[in-house]
């Protein structure tokens, strides 16, 4: 038997990674960085600090939530019911709807521990949901199971959809971590059952990345994004100038995916 690789997990390298390059730490550590400078090399140290003050506070206004996002969303729109339909008609129609999940959390701190889907897989089950009922296609949940929990992300996700929804979940995909794995493993469930076309349903933002790994593992994608993010940017608005918590959230979902794209372009993914 092959010894054990020595070699360090890339998919925990590549949450330190995330970890570090983004808001809030990245901020804070060019200000840590030019604290600790100040009395060797002062006029670097103050720079960096000022630096490091003025990207903490650009990367929480609406100003850049709405351009970083924006960017990310740029060209998408809605799948209309009239475009599903033009598409079941066309060559290699759909025959699936995948829905990705974006993350569970526990709720309280109760015994037995209960566990549900984070708000942003929510949004994305009642968007495939409306899909699913739209069109009849089966449905496919992805998700995997994260270590604080003992559910996975697509188990809780179809639950919502079969006891709140009334909808039946024809596979749940429950070994993936991120969204390559989502589509390396919804892949090969699909193609098990002869499927090679499907309806991608993710958010607006994330929708770039992961229609491009969908369709390097070998499916045909007609993409649903929803909720978008972004929006025009309000330079005149002295409130977009102004940190938020929800722009704060915006722009670090936004930087992720923009990470997340060439790490994947850098892993061969894309």
């Amino acid at each position: 038997m092959a010894a054990p690789s020595s070699m360090p997990d890339l998919f925990e390298l590549k949450l330190l990674l995330r970890t570090l390059l983004l808001p809030p730490t990245a901020p804070l550590l060019l200000m840590l960085a030019g604290l600790l400078m100040l009395r060797r090399r002062p006029a670097i140290g103050r720079g960096l600090t000022v630096a490091g003050l003025l990207l903490a506070w650009g990367l929480a206004t609406g100003l850049a939530a709405d351009l970083i996002c924006g960017r990310l969303e740029a060209g998408q729109r809605p799948l209309s019911l009239t475009a599903l339909q033009a598409a079941r008609n066309a060559p290699n129609p759909p025959r699936a709807i995948v829905i990705l999940g974006s993350g569970a959390v526990r709720d309280g701190n109760f015994t037995p521990m209960r566990e549900r889907v984070s708000s942003r897989t929510l949004e994305r089950v009642m968007a495939g949901a409306r899909q699913a009922r739209a069109s009849g296609l089966p449905i496919l949940v992805s998700g995997g199971t994260p270590e604080w929990l003992t559910h996975s992300e697509a188990e809780l996700m179809r639950r919502v959809l079969v006891d709140d929804l009334g909808l039946a979940v024809s596979w749940v995909e429950d070994r993936s971590r991120d969204t390559a794995e989502n589509a390396s493993f919804s892949a090969a469930m699909l193609r098990a059952q002869g499927i090679d076309s499907i309806v991608l349903v993710t958010h607006a933002y994330h929708m770039p990345r992961a229609q491009a790994v969908f369709e390097s593992a070998g499916l045909k994608v007609l993409a649903s994004p929803h909720d978008w993010k972004g929006g025009k940017p309000g330079f005149t608005d002295a409130r977009d100038w102004l940190p938020t918590a929800s722009s704060t959230e915006t722009v670090w979902i936004a930087l992720h995916e923009s990470l997340g794209l060439l790490w994947y372009r850098l892993r061969g993914h894309v």
